[in-house]
């Protein structure tokens, strides 16, 4: 029987739309149905694997999918999306898996690959993807800046209506990062609709640069909250250092409020960020590295 896509992905969807959808039940027990949605493993550290090496350790570790990197450097090329995203999809698919969203460099309509990547990946059945970061010149005023990534925004928002795709964008520590300050991202998202555009919240980065203040970041922006981010980090000195998730100051009080109150059906994202993903000598260690985070989120967040 030839393999259709149309056929595999539809079937693929439904039978896991049936698992991440449970409306706003709360798990009774630990052999309780997750009330999350797909929970996904970050790409960048396993991109040394073919697209079918990657399905089987999807298949090994227990990963729903990806959060694949479509992006220069990337899995697959912004120029060769068309080519190679189907490939990837496919590979997945043969396997149960799924690309449940994929890291980009779009930030504009005004870019050349935007609306034909978001369209291919929306018609291979991708609901999510990451948007790339504003970043601020620390030498001009800020808040017209931030007018002017609005207004970037609100027409992205506009082509992912068209499309059937919903942004996100990451709250990411850094100087010039937009979103850093989690004000500014509360003022693009606050009046974008929830399926066009939401948040990405990283707890890793909203720890570094909040403390002990992330609660009110997270209540401020729980609602437009689209995905979960999950990894870890400590202070060495002045420097912040990734660690496995679990292990560093990530307070285990924002997994005790997701358990008590979960976001019904948004994916989690697992990134593993603390072995150098660019050294090939590395790779065994990195999906060692990867099966001990799948392993913390099941212990942290109990899917």
């Amino acid at each position: 029987m030839k393999y259709n896509r149309r056929f595999a992905m539809g079937a693929l969807a439904a039978g896991l739309a049936a698992r991440w959808t449970h409306a706003d039940e709360k798990p009774q027990s630990s052999d309780s149905p997750s009330p999350w949605g797909p929970l996904c493993v970050f790409a960048k550290p396993l991109q040394m694997l073919s697209f079918p090496e990657l399905a089987d350790l999807l298949v090994k570790q227990q990963w729903d999918g990806i959060e694949a990197t479509v992006r220069k450097g990337g899995q697959v090329e912004p120029p060769q999306v068309g080519e190679q995203l189907p490939k990837l999809v496919d590979a997945l698919a043969a396997k149960e898996k799924q690309v449940v969203l994929f890291a980009s460099d779009i930030n504009s309509v005004e870019q050349p690959l935007t609306e034909p990547t978001l369209r291919e990946a929306a018609k291979l059945g991708i609901r999510y993807y990451r948007m790339s970061y504003y970043r601020y010149d620390l030498d001009r005023p800020i808040l017209p800046q931030l007018d002017r990534f609005t207004r970037q925004v609100e027409q992205l928002v506009q082509l992912n209506r068209e499309v059937g795709i919903t942004a996100l964008y990451q709250n990411h520590a850094g100087t010039r990062y937009c979103g850093a300050g989690m004000w500014d991202l509360y003022r693009i998202a606050a009046d974008q609709p929830k399926e066009q555009l939401a948040v990405a919240f990283d707890i890793r980065h909203a720890t570094v640069e909040a403390g002990l203040s992330w609660p009110i970041h997270w209540s401020m922006l729980r609602e437009h909250v689209g995905a979960l981010y999950c990894k870890d980090f400590r202070w060495n000195e002045a420097k912040v250092e990734n660690v496995p998730l679990g292990s560093g100051l990530v307070s285990t009080s924002f997994y005790d409020r997701l358990r008590k109150d979960p976001i019904a059906g948004i994916p989690v994202s697992v990134h593993m960020e603390y072995i150098d993903h660019r050294d090939p000598q590395k790779a065994a260690q990195r999906i060692e590295a990867v099966a001990d985070d799948r392993r913390a989120i099941r212990r942290l967040l109990g899917v």
